[in-house]
């Protein structure tokens, strides 16, 4: 029994250490990734926040040329309200016109048929 125990004990003396330096080994080339990977983000972070800025700067501008064409277009919208006023309210008149011809004519020929029977 003591015998297995002192075995067992050997065994874990050996196997514990070999296990240890394999995953010091193992954590070594995470850090060196890692490493790496922090090196190319610092890398590239400028040219990201350069390519931000670029997409910023397009933005404000063409908000400022939406802006611009809506103005233009409220303007424009106001004008044509002004100018179509006054053909408008004569289309207005000739559709009544026609609808109180039309009913006045529909009058005189249903009027007309049954008074004359």
């Amino acid at each position: 029994m003591y015998f297995a125990i002192g075995l067992l004990a050997l065994a874990l003396a050996v196997a514990l250490p070999v296990g240890l330096l394999r995953l010091t080994g193992r954590l070594g080339r995470a850090s060196d990734e890692l490493t790496t990977t922090i090196e190319e983000i610092n890398e590239t972070l400028p040219e990201v926040r350069h390519t931000i800025s670029n997409l910023n700067q397009i933005t404000t501008g063409v908000n400022v040329g939406l802006q611009a064409a809506e103005a233009g277009a409220t303007r424009f919208s106001g004008r044509l309200g002004e100018k179509l006023r006054g053909p408008a309210a004569a289309v207005a008149a000739a559709a009544y016109g026609v609808k109180v011809g039309a009913a006045s004519l529909w009058r005189s020929y249903s009027g007309g048929s049954s008074g004359g029977q």
